[in-house]
């Protein structure tokens, strides 16, 4: 699927900052997560094209098993995240969908929504440790080709870091929705009963596409 994606790579010689900072990213005797095959496997999960949504995430999980390389997603054999579990109880309080036993997020990204990290890597327990190495502008330069393709994109900004991102972009879609971040310090800060899934799917059906089934 990341065949799909050298259109946009190639712009800018984005293929070649991408791989430049990946080198440096893993050039350490430190654990690196996620895996180092894992780095790109968002995109070998969907088709540019097909993307209706994007959630933005900051930093890949931090402690050993757990990032797969999408944001929020989780290794099934691992104890789910507590933003995750966060994002779980807000899905069933909202769509009575219970998410609780499958950490893995690729059935939504197969379904076009884009669950990306601004930073794809970090040092093992050390949040933010390669938050300096490029990943921010790599991004940016990626959502904004995305929101060129296809200007209905929905953004669903989740906490204050993820709105800066999406107010610094130089293309902005028409469609997006806001809440506090699924931390546990956020959590009843207004992300509980936010009800992010049933308003990105409204969007979708009055835009005329196929909503998101959230239970896969």
């Amino acid at each position: 699927m990341i065949k799909n994606w050298e259109k946009i790579f190639s712009e800018n010689s984005l293929d070649q900052k991408i791989n430049r900072t990946i080198e440096l990213a893993y050039a350490t005797e430190e654990n690196i997560y996620p895996i180092k095959q894992d780095c790109l496997r968002l995109f070998s999960l969907v088709k540019p094209e097909d993307i209706k949504v994007i959630i933005i995430g900051q930093d890949p999980y931090h402690n050993p098993k757990q990032a797969d390389g999408i944001a929020f997603s989780a290794n099934n054999k691992i104890k789910s995240p507590k933003s995750l579990i966060n994002i779980f109880k807000e899905l069933d309080n909202d769509l009575k969908i219970k998410h609780f036993d499958n950490n893995d997020l690729t059935g939504w990204v197969k379904q076009g929504v884009l669950l990306i990290n601004t930073c794809w890597t970090v040092i093992e327990n050390k949040p933010g440790s390669h938050s300096k190495l490029g990943w921010q502008e790599i991004v940016s330069e990626i959502l904004n080709k995305l929101n060129e393709i296809n200007p209905n994109i929905i953004y669903c900004l989740w906490g204050n870091y993820a709105k800066k991102v999406y107010k610094n972009l130089d293309l902005k879609t028409k469609n997006f929705i806001e809440s506090a971040h699924p931390s546990p310090l956020s959590y009843y800060k207004g992300f509980e009963n936010s009800k992010p899934f049933s308003k990105i799917n409204t969007i979708l059906l009055n835009n005329n596409l196929a909503p998101i089934d959230w239970s896969k």
